[in-house]
């Protein structure tokens, strides 16, 4: 059972990652992916050569030249999307952060000026990061009480830190502007962030990074709680948040008043409600291997659901086009946490969604392993 286990937790951290097994600028290799998941003896995604055409299909829309859009935001006016392009998943290679334009279907880059600033909105005594490995994960997008557009990027760039920005419209685009940072204390392995109109936000803690797999398999084997939710104020820094251990917390989104938290518990196959004044859990829904979580302008809960074996399943073997492994889009209401199945998926063009984002009658799904984001009818 254990060597199941290390097995479960090698495939989950090494599932997001991209196509080869490289080592990072220390010298740090990523798992043998494959190797592992051969000790499974189930089927396992493989290229899929007539998807590379980046075709529509199965009343499906897809938008490709994306390296693993694991995260998706909208921007204002409501017709582009923020996409964080996550890089190799714990080994610090880079990623980037993009647009895709919803009116024409297509990619662009978004410009990032990295000039060091004084008057910054995070941490005073956090600087400029490694630009060169910026590995963007999870991302939130918040209108700050000056009204001005802040971005909060997840960053495994050589470091564990949530990275500010500001957002600025640059003629008919969009550019960023570092305004600074926060590095989370201890060990972090953060994974998804949550603004709040405060100024502060939400960030999820998996479990300490550099904790040996077989430590932290022994930790889920007892059932002991792996990681839990930090908040962060300019004023006070990082707090955990009451009542936040749980089974590897992953996304995480807030109410329209920010006095409900919501935390997807990858390995607990649930979501749960917390409430931030007294930080009791109030509710929670059932939903297997939860990945992002995010709230739509009328405030129901929309989330990416994995389907896939993970004891023995990875994308491991798929080096281009997307990894078919199956998913569903789950709606929930946030009053009373009942859930709909909005759409499942096991198939082309696209598998192994993490985020599924609401935008009018259409539903955008990114995924951390593949080329392409896709969007669905909710009416289908």
């Amino acid at each position: 059972m254990l060597g199941k286990i290390v097995f479960l937790l090698s495939l989950f951290i090494v599932v997001s990652c991209s196509r080869e097994e490289t080592a990072n600028s220390d010298g740090v290799v990523a798992p043998d992916r494959e190797a592992v998941a051969a000790e499974s003896g189930l089927p396992q995604p493989r290229t899929e050569t007539d998807l590379l055409d980046c075709r529509d299909m199965n009343g499906v829309s897809v938008y490709c030249g994306y390296q693993n859009p694991e995260d998706l935001v909208l921007l204002p006016g409501g017709d582009s999307l923020i996409v964080s392009e996550m890089g190799e998943f714990l080994m610090d290679t880079p990623g980037e952060i993009s647009m895709l334009d919803l009116i024409s279907g297509n990619r662009s880059p978004i410009a990032i000026d990295w000039t060091d600033i004084d008057d910054v909105w995070g941490d005073s005594e956090c600087g400029l990061p490694d630009i060169e490995a910026f590995s963007p994960h999870g991302i939130d997008l918040i209108t700050r009480p000056d009204g001005l557009h802040q971005i909060l990027v997840v960053n495994h760039g050589k470091r564990e830190a949530v990275e500010f920005f500001e957002l600025l419209p640059q003629g008919d685009n969009w550019s960023l502007k570092w305004r600074g940072c926060a590095l989370p204390p201890g060990d972090p392995f953060i994974n998804d962030v949550a603004g709040l109109q405060d100024g502060g936000f939400f960030v999820t803690h998996m479990w300490d990074k550099s904790t040996p797999f077989e430590m932290v398999a022994e930790k889920f084997l007892k059932g002991e709680n792996l990681g839990w939710v930090w908040e962060w104020q300019p004023d006070t820094g990082f707090t955990k948040v009451a009542g936040s251990d749980e089974m590897m917390p992953n996304g995480i989104a807030v109410n329209s008043d920010n006095t409900k938290i919501f935390v997807n518990i990858y390995l607990g196959n649930k979501t749960i409600r917390l409430d931030r004044k007294t930080g009791e859990t109030d509710g929670s829904f059932e939903v297997q291997q939860p990945d992002n979580i995010t709230v739509d302008v009328d405030g129901s809960l929309w989330v990416a659901s994995h389907r896939h074996d993970p004891l023995g399943q990875t994308c491991a073997a798929v080096t281009e086009g997307p990894c078919l492994l199956p998913f569903q889009v789950v709606r929930a209401n946030p009053e009373t946490l009942e859930t709909e199945m909005i759409r499942y998926v096991d198939g082309p063009p696209m598998g192994y969604g993490t985020v599924a984002l609401k935008v009018n009658d259409l539903v955008y799904v990114g995924s951390a392993h593949g080329d392409r984001v896709v969007s669905i009818s909710i009416d289908q």
